[in-house]
């Protein structure tokens, strides 16, 4: 059976004479295992690139040799210990106390993150220690908020040959989350940006179905209208869903949201909002 680490969560300066010995011998580790015949490994290739949502949690996946006795693990971020692990004693301490609640350690080491928030942005580095040498990982961990309130807004206006010609925009509440629109018919890419110029001939008898696209790293919105519908003035009919991006680390599942809405389009040369309510959100799995 998996042991179960045992996580010392008292602040700075540490309750127990134990706590206190541990910690000094992990640091005499950092700082003496560069000794005669034994390697130590400055950094790891590029860092692992890991993408976060706001006041969600995100993992940061441990690469530690399972076969090596290893006599401790300390994660940094920044620069500064955020936690030190002692394997053999399936013991943790937590030496940053401002995040005495916010982290945790898997089973295979790894370091969770709970409750995010724009200040655990930047450089982590696992670093794992043995008798005879040291190895570094190294992650750079990016925090995203979810999009929003995806809108879609149109302006039509009638030529001179009877076309209708149209104006599509889209936009989301956040629109600095690195977020970027495209638009596909058809499920085909058709238009790399949030506005869309579109006519409609009423003589072709024809109708196409146009799909905005937004999203960041974490999340995704969508938004379908009909060229047809805006420029008759009919009932416009569209369907919003929303949805995690599939992140590389880590791999999180989540529910699909579905809302339909109804927009009644009553002047065809006034721009309309089209969507003006936000997909729910469900809690990480």
């Amino acid at each position: 059976m998996a042991r179960t680490l045992t996580i010392l969560k008292s602040p700075t300066p540490f309750s127990t004479a134990k706590s206190m010995i541990w910690l000094f011998q992990a640091l005499l580790l950092v700082f003496f295992c560069r000794g005669p015949g034994n390697s130590f490994s400055e950094a790891s290739s590029t860092p692992l690139v890991v993408n976060g949502v706001l006041r969600e949690s995100v993992t940061l996946p441990s690469k530690f040799p399972v076969k090596e006795n290893i006599t401790f693990i300390t994660w940094l971020h920044e620069g500064s210990s955020v936690i030190f692990i002692w394997p053999k004693e399936a013991k943790i301490q937590v030496t940053d106390p401002k995040r005495k609640d916010q982290l945790n350690v898997t089973e295979s080491y790894s370091l969770q993150l709970n409750n995010l928030s724009m200040a655990d942005v930047g450089h982590y580095r696992a670093q794992i220690t043995t008798s005879t040498s040291s190895l570094n990982t190294d992650y750079n961990l990016q925090i995203f908020r979810r999009l929003s309130n995806l809108q879609v807004a149109h302006h039509t206006t009638w030529s001179e040959n009877n076309t209708c010609e149209i104006q599509l925009m889209c936009s989301v509440e956040n629109p600095n989350d690195n977020v970027s629109f495209r638009w596909q018919v058809a499920g085909n890419p058709y238009h790399s940006e949030a506005n869309l110029s579109i006519s409609w001939d009423p003589k072709s008898l024809s109708e196409e179905t146009y799909t905005c696209i937004a999203e960041n790293p974490v999340s995704y919105l969508s938004f379908s209208v009909s060229d047809k519908s805006v420029c008759e003035g009919n009932t416009v009919y569209a369907q919003v869903t929303h949805s995690n991006k599939e992140t590389k680390i880590p791999k999180l599942v989540k529910n699909y949201d579905s809302t339909t809405i109804y927009s009644e389009v009553n002047h065809p040369q006034e721009r309309k909002p089209i969507y003006t309510r936000t997909a729910a959100h469900h809690n990480v799995v």
